[in-house]
């Protein structure tokens, strides 16, 4: 039995890795392509739409009147944090689609949170997450759809809705 070189093996991967490398390139490429096509609002937005591929992402809304937030990732991470925000009046939709991702969201602490859940993956909250089961009740709703992917809930501490009176 005849031992190969490894010149002789490289020159037989050669292909396939470049095919690989290529491939990886041509997803990113069309993932960048598509989150700079599909963004809309910013922190001060009322709606707010995010696609994020291949990356992270930190949001932070400051607009009082927010009511719609989608996050759409595909092997990346996201975190968005509410806790600027006062309690909204009729609530904050939350749409996540996910595919080999991971989400934080984190809450005021007097914020009612509802959630239905679709897919493969988790969900969770930490013990100072108030949780719903009326979804109109609710000051956030979260709908997601999971593919590997996990979303964690966790309370922010003090609301910043300012004290009656």
């Amino acid at each position: 039995m005849r031992n190969p070189n490894w010149s002789s093996v490289l020159r037989r991967l050669r292909p396939w890795l470049v095919g690989w490398f290529t491939f990886q390139a041509v997803v990113a490429a069309a993932g960048f392509y598509g989150a700079w096509r599909r963004k809309e609002g910013d922190a001060t937005s009322t709606s707010i739409r995010r696609v994020v591929t291949h990356n992270g992402l930190e949001l932070r809304p400051i607009n009082p009147d927010l009511t719609r937030l989608r996050v759409d990732l595909a092997m990346a991470g996201a975190e968005i944090d509410l806790t600027a925000l006062p309690l909204p009046a009729h609530g904050v939709d939350l749409t996540v689609r996910m595919g080999m991702a991971g989400l934080a969201v984190r809450v005021p602490a007097d914020w009612r949170v509802w959630w239905r859940f679709r897919g493969v993956g988790g969900i969770g909250a930490d013990g100072g997450v108030q949780r719903t089961h009326d979804e109109h009740a609710a000051d956030l709703r979260i709908h997601a759809v999971v593919l590997l992917g996990g979303l964690g809930v966790e309370s922010g501490g003090l609301s910043a809705t300012p004290p009656p009176g």
